[in-house]
Parts: structure tokens; sequence; C-alpha cells
């Protein structure tokens, strides 16, 4: 597979809570802070403690079993990792344009969806975003995240494209696309407000 110039990888894995704490090792001299998220409630406090970010973000698995008569399965949490490898330095508002089309293209959030899964973009070195999010959506369903981490890479090709990031353009054509999942979205700024600098803490 040819190198990109933005990186991106998806995973899944079983516990939000161990996700966000390994994250949370940074590289030195950056710290870690809280880009944006799905909810604006997180942008107005002062920090944000990792072991109640990941209740938060596990919350619509907890109410899926009352709600469903089912019991979620295992590997629920979603993680795309995107790694800069130009040299280019980018800014918190590209790193915030490419959150939202991350989102829209992989179905995790398709239109600023108000029942969709919830997220959280974090930045944990100069160089990197994560994106966390949990499959099960608000209200109970389970997101259709059918080729996610194809369309999560074919955002970062678009974009890196549109940015002058020298890259090579891969990506599923519109029409290829479902519903709710072109990747240029036509207002960024329509994502959830952000409060660039949102540290991190843990419990002591």
């Amino acid at each position: 597979m040819p190198e990109y110039p933005l990186r991106c990888d998806v995973l899944r894995t079983e516990s939000t809570t161990d996700l966000l704490s390994h994250l949370h090792r940074s590289e030195p001299g950056f710290d870690p802070y809280l880009l944006t998220a799905w909810s604006p409630e997180l942008t107005t406090q002062d920090t944000v403690v990792l072991p109640y970010l990941a209740l938060l973000l596990d919350e619509p698995i907890a109410l899926r079993k009352p709600r469903t008569g089912h019991t979620a399965s295992r590997r629920l949490t979603w993680h795309c990792a995107v790694r800069n490898t130009t040299g280019v330095e980018l800014d918190d508002d590209d790193w915030f344009e490419l959150t939202r089309e991350v989102l829209d293209a992989t179905g995790i959030e398709p239109d600023c969806d108000p029942a969709a899964c919830r997220w959280v973009a974090m930045r944990n070195q100069a160089s990197g975003l994560d994106i966390v999010a949990t499959v099960i959506r608000e209200d109970g369903r389970w997101a259709r995240l059918h080729n996610d981490a194809y369309f999560a890479r074919a955002a970062c090709a678009n974009f890196a494209y549109d940015h002058g990031l020298d890259a090579p353009r891969w990506a599923a054509s519109a029409s290829d696309l479902r519903p709710g999942q072109i990747a240029d979205s036509a207002d960024p700024l329509s994502l959830t407000a952000r409060s660039p600098g949102l540290l991190f803490s843990t419990p002591s």
C-alpha cells in the first residue's frame, strides 16, 4: 500500500477507559487536550477527567439492554488514529475540519445526526489526532459502519489533496457512498463548538 501524508488507522477495542488511558501517554513537550466532542457541555469544563469521559462515552452501551432487551457485544469502542507524516504543521482548525469529514464519511456522526454515536477528538501529539467513539448510537441502535476504515482513509486522502499536502488522491466516488457519508462536509463549523486547550486530568 502506498504511503499517504495523513496515515489513518481504524481499530476496535473492548475498553474505552483503557484506550483513553493509553492515548493519554503523549510525546514529550506536548500536553494532550480535547479538541472537540459530541457534547458542548464538555467544552465548558476546565479539565476533562479521563475515567469520567470514558463513562460518558459508554453510556449508550449501558442503556442498550434496558432499551432493546439485547446485551451489547464486545469491541464496541472505535478508534481512528490519524498521523500527519508531511512535516507541514496543521492547526486546530485543520484538525477540526478533518474530524468533521471523518465522522461524516464513516457514519459515526453522519450529517450531525442528533442520535448518532458519542465521540471525542483528542490531540495527543503534535502530528496526530485520535477520534474515539462508541458504536452504539444514542438511540440504542448499532451505527452503520460498513467499510469504515476505507471511508476514513478516503476522507483523509481528500483532505490532504484539498489542502495541498502532496498526496495522490484516492477515494470512493460520491456515487459509491451511502447517504450521509459524503466526505466533504458543506459546513465543518456546524460541528459541536470546541474549546482548544481543554486539558485532560487523571484521578489522584
